[in-house]
């Protein structure tokens, strides 16, 4: 196989297998979604879609601190392959865990192979499979975005297809030897595990509150309310980042500004259709490759706050700027801030799927799906005004956090 041939080969069976396992996490997590349940919803930690995408990044970071070789990362692919297949056929009182498991597996083999001399372009191509996975989900469902949540589980054609094609790119890779068979040191690799695993603990923990949040709301409980705890999410991420060895975390910090720019507005209603999803990913992919060319993170973070402040506008505004320019932003720092270790790759891919809470919310019986039209008003509310400054700030945090990382890295450095 030609050397350019074994690039592309390389860069569509990372870019699939995060995809497919981004698209199976995604799809076992409650995005923002809280049942009008009482009582203190333990179950939530066991036995929830939450706990199964939580299993599924710790597994994922696992695989990919594990993984010390070729032949270990195709061994997870494989069996995650096998072992999604069978919970997607078959149902069983553990399906969503054992998806979660499967997507892990699929998830941290593919990070573990993009090492090597083209380790930048191969990291990229797992961002940008992981981020357009979360607009794809809707078109290849075919029920809007905002009811996703209350989906049926039910044997889904088209990713028996996907896995399908993943299993056949991941033969074709080992027999023309598509990737190099690198291994990264061990440095630092108990810290990761540790941050790993803290994230989506975390970020459970943070889901179990919101629910309980909104149940303590009751029948006869206000109509609207406000939860403010999200707000923990922003140290959590600014801490990981500076946990994780030198400056290999930064990269987390681009998962923090995208959590706090999706979490008080909506990719939703700019990306709900097939044609809005396919633009979202190619100005992705714009993104990253100007990223990859110039980097320039700074310019990111500053794109994702105007992002921010567009929702203090009109819909046709926010959604223009959720459609085009949100992933512009996104592929420029995560590829501006890559190449990186393999687990903080991994960290930073899994931490927008589970830390799925909303940063700052307003929640009540018709927060998610209006049941009327509400007419536009002239001014925002200062409910509006605060939750866009809190996601500004937000994304200032995760700016200011950087520069900082770069001076500590390049004061031990001297």
């Amino acid at each position: 196989m030609l050397p350019h041939a074994r690039r592309v080969c390389a860069l569509v069976t990372i870019l699939t297998g995060a995809f497919v396992a981004a698209l199976t996490l995604s799809t076992t997590t409650s995005r923002n979604h809280a049942p009008m349940l009482g009582g203190y919803r333990l179950d939530v930690f066991f036995d929830s879609a939450a706990s199964a995408a939580a299993l599924g990044a710790i597994v994922a970071v696992l695989v990919s601190v594990k993984s010390r070789n070729n032949r270990t990362a195709f061994i997870a692919s494989g069996i995650g392959i096998a072992v999604l297949a069978v919970a997607t056929l078959v149902h069983s009182p553990v399906q969503l865990h054992l998806r979660g498991l499967a997507a892990g597996l699929i998830l941290g083999g593919s990070a573990a192979l993009a090492v090597g001399p083209a380790r930048r372009l191969l990291q990229c191509a797992l961002v940008v499979g992981v981020m357009s996975a979360f607009v794809m989900l809707g078109p290849l469902e075919h029920v809007p975005y905002r009811y996703r949540d209350y989906m049926a589980s039910s044997p889904r054609t088209y990713l028996l297809v996907l896995l399908g094609v993943l299993a056949l790119l991941l033969v074709a890779s080992v027999w023309a030897s598509v990737f190099d068979n690198a291994s990264e040191p061990a440095r630092g690799s108990a810290r990761a595990l540790v941050v790993g695993a803290a994230v989506p603990v975390a970020g459970l923990v943070l889901y179990w509150l919101f629910v309980r949040s909104v149940s303590s709301l009751g029948s006869n409980g206000a109509m609207g309310s406000r939860w403010l705890l999200g707000l923990a999410v922003v140290p959590l991420l600014v801490g990981a980042a500076f946990a994780l060895r030198a400056a290999t975390g930064a990269v987390v910090l681009a998962a923090l500004a995208y959590a706090a720019v999706v979490s008080t507005g909506s990719v939703s209603s700019a990306s709900s259709g097939t044609v809005a999803a396919v633009v979202f990913s190619a100005m992705l992919v714009a993104g990253t490759v100007i990223g990859c060319r110039w980097p320039v993170p700074l310019v990111g973070f500053a794109l994702l706050a105007v992002v921010a402040a567009a929702g203090l506008f009109t819909n046709g505004i926010e959604s223009t700027a959720h459609l085009l320019l949100l992933p512009f932003a996104v592929g420029l720092v995560f590829a501006s801030l890559l190449p990186t270790d393999v687990p903080a790759a991994t960290i930073s891919v899994t931490t927008p799927i589970v830390v799925s809470v909303p940063i700052v919310a307003q929640f009540g019986w018709t927060a998610y799906t209006p049941l009327t039209t509400v007419e536009p008003t002239r001014w925002p509310s200062g409910w509006e005004w605060t939750s866009t400054a809190t996601a500004i700030l937000s994304v200032a945090a995760a700016a200011g956090a950087l520069v900082l990382l770069r001076r500590r890295d390049a004061g031990l450095r001297q």
